[in-house]
């Protein structure tokens, strides 16, 4: 994705001023009057907020920026989006059965102004599409901090899918977050934490490593490995697909301290032993249309220990993890049949190796630094 590309429309959207209503014929005005309004900040939303009505059909650029922000999820907009002045907020709410975010162009830009970067606004509205994609808004159930911890945790996810790094991740919250609780809102500390925690996820989701660049033409041959019977038993299609799974979050079992399976809003999921809320023990992640992507332990919600991950290209690593990335003694097999077998540090050969062809003869043997051979 290019983030200056979104940055850039964030820009037109949450950073000038009327920007969705300058060119918007008059029509009625609308009263935001509902009993339930999400907001970011947790300060009072006044309950008669005048806008102009239908206003959000004279710019583009909002529907545009939130798609791109849906984008890498998968899901489609269930909501509209209109700029209202002098809200100083940003919140979700629903009007006569439509969904609505609503924003206050000057306050969005004060955020950015403030924080130096364009990462705060994308995270205000990143988290009030947590609200609506959640059903925050529909369940007539009120404020409660809990939903806001979820559209906490949605936020960092999305934004570390955007490109965002964990601390860009984290500005808009750490300037507008209140330090104490109230009835509705998490204290900043909790709010922190749930946004690390959606950023962390996404990360272990899609890792940001490969250790080694063969190309891929092939099916990899059976491992030389100590449990070669649980590497070869890979599961092509798990009991439940991509096509029938529509909830976001647990859908079974526990997924506190337990077993259950939980569902990540890229529709990959997770099914295993949890711990605290999070994954900890046995288990395996589904890429989401049903394969097998990651099939081991995890320690803290990372993988570690013994485990085996599959590559999209068919190449798959068989061995030790330590804070999400091959760590120790491994075997990397590449779809063409050729193999590695040898020492990795933070995700990259480093130590003793030996590379063989896919007919078992031997290629290359060495000692490798930063996935590199040095001797």
């Amino acid at each position: 994705m290019n983030v200056k590309a979104v940055l850039y429309v964030t820009t037109l959207v949450l950073g000038a001023t009327g920007s969705l209503s300058a060119q918007a014929p008059t029509r009625q005005p609308m009263l935001v009057s509902e009993s339930f309004t999400c907001n970011f900040t947790g300060a009072a939303v006044n309950p008669q907020v005048l806008c102009n009505y239908m206003a959000y059909t004279s710019n583009g650029h909002a529907e545009r920026v939130v798609d791109r922000i849906l984008k890498p999820i998968g899901l489609l907009r269930n909501f509209k989006i209109m700029e209202c002045a002098n809200t100083q907020n940003c919140f979700a709410t629903v009007v006569k059965g439509q969904r609505f975010i609503i924003y206050d162009g000057a306050f969005m830009q004060r955020i950015e102004d403030a924080t130096e970067t364009d990462w705060s606004a994308i995270s205000v509205m990143a988290h009030e599409i947590g609200h609506h994609l959640q059903g925050h808004t529909i369940d007539g159930k009120g404020g409660q901090p809990l939903k806001e911890i979820e559209a906490d945790k949605f936020s960092g996810f999305v934004l570390h899918q955007l490109g965002a790094s964990l601390d860009e991740s984290l500005v808009a919250i750490k300037l507008l977050g209140n330090e104490h609780a109230t009835s509705t809102h998490p204290a900043k500390p909790a709010r922190i934490e749930a946004i690390r925690k959606g950023w962390l996820e996404a990360e272990e989701l899609y890792p940001k490593w490969k250790s080694a660049n063969k190309p891929a033409v092939a099916t990899a041959p059976k491992p030389i490995a100590d449990d070669e019977t649980t590497v070869s038993a890979r599961p092509t299609t798990p009991t439940r697909t991509n096509t029938s799974v529509r909830t976001v979050g647990c859908v079974s079992g526990d997924c506190e301290d337990g077993r259950g399976v939980f569902v990540y809003p890229t529709r990959e999921r997770y099914a295993g032993e949890f711990e605290e809320g999070d994954k900890h023990g046995e288990g395996t992640e589904y890429y989401a249309d049903g394969k097998i992507k990651y099939k081991g332990n995890f320690r803290d919600n990372v993988r570690s220990d013994y485990g085996v991950y599959y590559y999209r290209n068919g190449d798959r690593y068989a061995g030790w993890f330590q804070k999400n990335v091959p760590n120790g003694k491994g075997v990397y097999y590449f779809a063409d049949g050729d193999r590695f077998v040898g020492y990795f540090k933070n995700g990259q050969r480093n130590g003793p190796g030996m590379l063989y062809n896919a007919d078992g003869t031997k290629e290359e043997e060495g000692v490798y630094e930063q996935d590199q051979k040095v001797r």
